[in-house]
């Protein structure tokens, strides 16, 4: 999975209006990027009240849009603090799905994104703290559903080593909310 190579003591407007763009390019150099050919993908990021779009078209241009768009593809929310933690990789692996140009053109994974409409509210327990991230499909507000579940298996999933299934079955992960979004999400998270 792709990453952002940034310095521990970035800033969200450094990150996204020098790294971002800088290291695009080299992030998607070789990569099959003929699903997003004809397509434009909208992925907002909103820290804190802070709003950036990373507008993607043809899988090979970047323009980035501070104060962000109407009805992105995905948008996450989350404080200004865990989106540093995570893009310096100081909390390895919690977003890099979801910033990842690579990973969004997979085909399967495209249509999924493209066809899901709602809110997933993740509440991620690292020890005593809790970390709200939020994930808005498409702008929409609703359905929604909320999932409790550790940081660890968090990024577990992300990285393929387990299923948020196999999470529930063990009570490992527990949800609220509508069960048909949280199934779609399946492909998704």
């Amino acid at each position: 999975m792709a990453k952002f190579s940034v310095p521990s003591d970035v800033t969200v407007d450094e990150f996204f209006e020098k790294h971002v763009p800088a290291q695009f390019k080299e992030i998607t150099a070789g990569a099959n990027l003929s699903s997003l050919v004809g397509k434009e993908v909208n992925l907002q990021f909103n820290v804190n009240d802070q709003k950036y779009c990373l507008k993607i078209k043809d899988g090979t241009n970047l323009n980035i849009v501070k104060g962000g768009v109407d009805k992105p593809l995905l948008t996450l929310a989350l404080s200004e603090q865990i989106f540093l933690d995570s893009v310096t990789g100081k909390i390895e692996g919690m977003i890099d799905r979801f910033t990842d140009p690579v990973e969004i053109a997979n085909p399967s994974r495209l249509k999924a994104l493209m066809e899901t409409k709602g809110t997933l509210k993740l509440n991620l327990k690292n020890g005593d703290n809790n970390i709200p991230v939020t994930m808005i499909f498409n702008g929409e507000e609703k359905p929604n559903v909320e999932i409790n579940v550790d940081l660890k298996d968090w990024i577990a999933i992300q990285n393929k080593e387990t299923t948020g299934q196999n999470l529930f079955m063990n009570g490992k992960l527990k949800f609220t909310g509508d069960m048909v979004l949280l199934m779609k999400l399946q492909t998704l998270i």
